[in-house]
């Protein structure tokens, strides 16, 4: 009698177990890593090695950055080097049971191939200058898609595709999907030499022809003689919008093949629509947002990881989204010493799990694996 009562609640301890796994109730430790075409098998197995025995469960992997590598015809659309970074990448992430995802960069897109064929699918700020003829903030790479543009939504959708086509790959991660900084995070404006005390045409976009007939046919007005584009809310609201749509689109190409879509945002809804043109809470498809609470780049305090955390589970709860949000840290804001205190800010927050940039922050500072490990081991409650 003891013994079948014992195995009784063994069982039910087994099934509540399940339920909680199959329900997405466990808590997921995830981390950015770049991929390279030059990586040495050497180098796969020490990342990949390290985030197993660390407790990491899944690796989001950069396979087409800011200055993405070409693999064969530069002039082919088909991104070569991607697929073959991601083909690399699986076997080692199979070998230590560690989900994998591609991350590419979505409006932010540098490849010649694709400036050369179509320099009107990039945006115009209002002063009416290409994001392809200037060097936004001195940075090469900053080189926008406009999201009013469908054949730009259909190359993305082209891109992503190659990638879901790929067995074993878990999901594709979509990161730079917004505008340009308008208002770059505060605590950067130092750094980059700027003065952004308000919205200034040189950083504000997109006044291309496309944009311009699509908000002229509703409203009736001409962008560019509005005397201050970022109090007028039919004009912010349209750039959301489009935004919007075109994150959408391409998430449910991504969710077509099967596979899990999810996309990096800034810290808070309210500041990603501020500074960077992103809804975030109103993008739909998507499976899981990862917020980057990034704070020391917005001078915000530890504690404030938590609040702009909330104000994300709240906001997409408001708007009646099914994403799961998961926070991301960054490590070098994240002393080795108070890794717990930082998991909890998020936990606390509402967060589902935890993303971590990047693997190579990780590796570079002596001692954060070891304590990583430990920290991981309490977040999941397995000491």
């Amino acid at each position: 009698m003891k013994n079948s009562i014992i195995l009784s609640v063994l069982l039910i301890s087994s099934i509540i177990l399940s339920c909680s796994r199959q329900h997405g109730n466990e808590r997921k430790v995830w981390a950015w890593m770049s991929g390279k075409t030059t990586m040495t098998p050497e180098n796969w197995e020490h990342y990949f090695k390290n985030a197993s025995d660390a407790g990491i469960d899944a690796i989001i992997l950069e396979c087409h950055g800011g200055y993405p590598e070409v693999i064969g015809d530069s002039a082919s659309f088909r991104d070569s080097a991607a697929i073959y970074i991601v083909k690399t990448a699986l076997q080692y992430s199979q070998k230590y049971n560690i989900e994998l995802h591609a991350w590419i960069w979505t409006t932010n897109r540098t490849e010649m191939s694709l400036r050369n064929a179509h320099p009107d699918w990039y945006q115009v700020n209002a002063q009416g200058e290409s994001c392809l003829d200037i060097k936004l903030y001195n940075r090469e790479h900053y080189r926008w898609l406009c999201p009013s543009r469908p054949e730009a939504t259909e190359y993305l959708k082209d891109r992503v595709s190659e990638l879901a086509e790929i067995d074993g790959l878990a999901g594709i991660h979509l990161d730079f999907i917004r505008y340009p900084d308008a208002i770059l995070p505060y605590g950067l404006h130092k750094s980059r030499n700027v003065v952004q005390d308000r919205v200034y045409p040189l950083w504000d976009f997109c006044y291309c022809d496309e944009c311009r007939k699509q908000f002229k046919e509703r409203s009736g007005v001409d962008p560019m003689d509005i005397e201050d584009p970022t109090a007028d809310e039919k004009w912010m609201q349209f750039r959301w919008d489009a935004l919007a749509k075109m994150a959408s689109e391409v998430a449910k190409e991504i969710k077509a093949h099967g596979k899990t879509s999810s996309a990096a945002v800034f810290a808070s809804p309210e500041e990603s629509k501020k500074l960077v043109r992103q809804d975030w809470a109103n993008f739909k498809n998507v499976d899981i947002l990862f917020p980057m609470i990034y704070h020391k780049f917005y001078d915000w305090e530890d504690q404030d990881i938590e609040r702009a955390t909330r104000e994300g589970v709240e906001a997409l709860r408001s708007t009646g989204s099914k994403a799961i949000l998961t926070s991301g840290l960054f490590v070098g804001h994240v002393p080795k010493e108070r890794i717990n205190e930082f998991f909890n800010y998020a936990k606390n927050g509402g967060s589902k799990g935890i993303c971590l940039f990047s693997l190579e922050l990780v590796d570079r500072t002596d001692g954060y694996w070891e304590r990583l490990k430990e920290a991981i081991k309490i977040y999941k409650g397995d000491i």
